[in-house]
């Protein structure tokens, strides 16, 4: 060989197979139809060689643009580019490549061998960096380091996963079969939360997928989360991964502990009840938990060393980082049914994202989690906060457009339910007064209406499934306990077991 196929300068170091890249632009010239057999293993950039490069992707082209991508036609477009130039011009360069023709199967294994040999190249040149910013910090810290070298890993998984295709019939057939499954178990086919107004508008989620759960402050985001991570585990007897980044691992035990014990948190934070029995009902100041209470907890702490549930509360966490987690999860004997993400806005993306602005941080964020959940054949659900144009409206109950300024949401999700507590805005607003000329009847009868309201929407809440690729939309009355800070159907009615 000659020219630009055996130059020194490629790098011996390098791993590559020049002979597979001339194989495969062989077949596609003498014959286009290879292209279908390799384009779900090759992007141009898997090639080593910048003139192997140029040609793959030129004949890709002309593929998609019905035309075959021939000697002759090749030649048209290629003739003065510098790559052909350097390699002796597209006459030398030609019979090189078209003499390395091989079987169609023989190009399907060296495609595979040409990915391969990139993602090596890939780790080679993470190794490098590694290395250089070890030897040479220059400022930064050996967790900038680590950093780096899981958001690149994950980038490198992401994009060497194969394209999954499938024939329809072997598609449908798998459909049928899980259809069959989750009629026997009350419809429900994907990874069921435990809620069963939910699990029947969902059918359960889907693995692979991302489902945002969002409102403003005190709507019960972190409850609702906790709420569907614990029984999730509980149903599926696999390990769930609760990623919290605002609250602490103690916090969130606080909250199962209170909602199972029937104890408000602040109880079981401090030992001691807001007072001591005088009555039913009625305390005095400053009396310690009964004996009573302690073994209802110690109850509850049983119950919850058998449900696989793993809390991570490691600060401003990358997905990648999270991503090992819960890859070493997924192979465990245990497994891994679901991640939640508590919230997606306090999670960190690249130095890159970060440096073009909030918008692509938070867009960045929400394709690797999409990218995540697809990898480790899992749902997440990523938890999120509405902007505040809510609160400048008369009307507080939340749209999907309120979730507009927070990146690719709405494009990379499957799902969106919206949290709504009509009785934190009415409790917040306060009973109305009486407007400058408005007649006493009026009036009277607004305080009537924010009595009405308030004891309506007393210990009650709305989840609002504003998107469902796979099923209807529609509002999901839920029971809401404060004390308990805990979310129940309202078919189980509020003294039922919370988990």
């Amino acid at each position: 060989m000659s020219g630009a196929f055996d130059r020194a300068e490629l790098g011996a170091e390098m791993p590559f197979d020049l002979q597979a890249e001339q194989a495969i632009l062989g077949g596609l010239m003498t014959n286009s139809r290879v292209y279908d057999d390799v384009c779900d293993v090759l992007e141009p950039r898997y090639f080593y060689s910048p003139l192997n490069r140029l040609i793959y992707e030129t004949s890709e082209r002309l593929i998609i643009a019905g035309t075959e991508p021939n000697p002759i036609m090749l030649r048209q477009v290629l003739v003065g580019s510098p790559e052909v130039e350097a390699a002796g011009g597209w006459e030398k360069i030609a019979p090189i490549i078209t003499g390395s023709l091989v079987g169609v199967m023989g190009n399907r294994r060296y495609a595979e061998t040409v990915r391969d040999l990139w993602v090596r190249r890939q780790m080679l040149e993470l190794s490098g960096d590694m290395r250089e910013m070890v030897t040479r910090p220059d400022g930064r810290t050996a967790q900038d380091v680590v950093d780096h070298v899981e958001e690149a890993m994950l980038t490198i998984s992401r994009d060497r996963s194969d394209i999954r295709t499938v024939g329809v019939s072997d598609s449908m057939a798998s459909v049928l079969e899980a259809a069959q499954r989750a009629s026997q178990i009350d419809g429900v086919i994907g990874t069921p939360t435990g809620y069963a107004r939910f699990d029947a508008i969902s059918g359960g989620l889907e693995n692979g997928t991302l489902t945002i759960l969002a409102g403003r402050p005190a709507m019960g985001k972190t409850a609702a989360g906790v709420g569907i991570a614990i029984r999730a585990a509980k149903a599926t007897g696999k390990q769930v991964l609760y990623w919290s980044g605002e609250v602490s691992d103690r916090q969130i035990s606080q909250r199962l502990l209170a909602a199972k014990t029937n104890i408000p948190v602040q109880c079981i934070r401090s030992g001691k009840n807001r007072g001591e029995e005088i009555a039913r009902d009625e305390y005095a100041p400053g009396t310690p938990l009964r004996q009573e209470q302690w073994d209802r907890i110690v109850s509850a702490q049983l119950d919850a060393a058998k449900i696989p549930l793993v809390i991570n509360d490691t600060p401003a966490i990358t997905v990648a980082k999270l991503y090992s987690v819960a890859r070493r999860m997924a192979r465990s004997k245990k497994g891994l049914a679901m991640i939640v993400v508590d919230y997606l806005a306090l999670m960190r993306g690249s130095q890159t994202a970060r440096k073009q602005g909030r918008y692509a941080e938070v867009s960045e964020i929400s394709a690797d989690l999409l990218a995540m959940a697809k990898s480790l054949n899992v749902p997440v659900i990523a938890l999120q906060q509405l902007n505040r144009d809510v609160e400048k409206r008369d009307n507080k109950r939340p749209t999907g457009a309120d979730l507009r300024d927070s990146g690719n949401l709405e494009q990379d999700a499957s799902m969106i339910v919206l949290l709504y507590r009509e009785e934190y805005y009415l409790a917040k607003e306060g009973l109305p007064e009486q407007k400058p000329g408005e007649t006493m009847d009026k009036f009277m009868q607004r305080q009537e209406d924010y009595y009405r309201k308030l004891d309506a929407s007393r210990g009650k809440a709305v989840w609002i499934v504003d998107k469902n690729r796979q099923g209807s939309t529609g509002d999901i009355p839920m029971l809401f306990n404060g004390p308990q800070t805990w979310f129940r159907d309202m078919s189980e009615g509020e003294e039922s077991p919370a988990w």
